[in-house]
């Protein structure tokens, strides 16, 4: 019955959080076409735009709330305490670390996609599916590859930058520890 109420009403909220929890338990990133996993075909027609926000918005209220638990933040009026003041630069150092592993937790992430889409491929054309079929899909993933070797660039200019202001942050940290 629940079900049948919840095809109707397009309300996947539960679904929605439960995978953002998931999600950042797993230390993936934020993924939102789990939508279509979660949903009702039914859905993709009637009630599609409910269905669609109440996923959506309570994916990222799971995900930022695995967020907190993993980082210990139960409450934003934290932030502004002292405790803030007393360990910036370590926090700041901690968010970059984090930071640096969520890069790193993307770049395995679309490696694994772009594996996933050329095994696809081939065995489409192990299976005999014809040239006409195989060519523009070897097309497609060529230019997909490209793109994804674009992003590894830019992950990896992020990840020297990221190196720069740690360091930085350690160097004032030890000044600011001597004074």
């Amino acid at each position: 019955m629940a079900n049948i109420y919840k095809v109707y009403s397009g309300d996947y909220s539960k679904e929605g959080y439960d995978q953002g929890i998931d999600d950042r338990k797993e230390n993936r990133p934020k993924n939102k076409f789990k939508f279509f996993k979660a949903v009702n075909p039914i859905n993709y027609i009637w009630a599609f735009n409910n269905a669609f926000d109440s996923f959506n918005k309570n994916y990222d209220k799971g995900y930022l709330d695995g967020q907190r638990v993993e980082h210990k933040i139960y409450d934003t009026k934290q932030v502004k305490g002292a405790n803030m003041q007393k360990d910036n630069y370590e926090n700041h150092i901690r968010m970059l670390k984090d930071f640096k592993q969520n890069l790193l937790a993307l770049k395995r992430h679309i490696q694994m996609i772009r594996e996933k889409y050329k095994k696809q491929i081939d065995a489409m054309e192990s299976a005999g599916f014809v040239e006409d079929i195989i060519t523009p899909l070897r097309n497609k993933y060529q230019i997909f590859s490209s793109k994804i070797d674009e992003i590894d660039r830019q992950l990896a200019q992020h990840d020297q930058k990221i190196e720069m202001q740690t360091e930085a942050l350690n160097a004032l940290r030890a000044i600011a520890r001597i004074n």
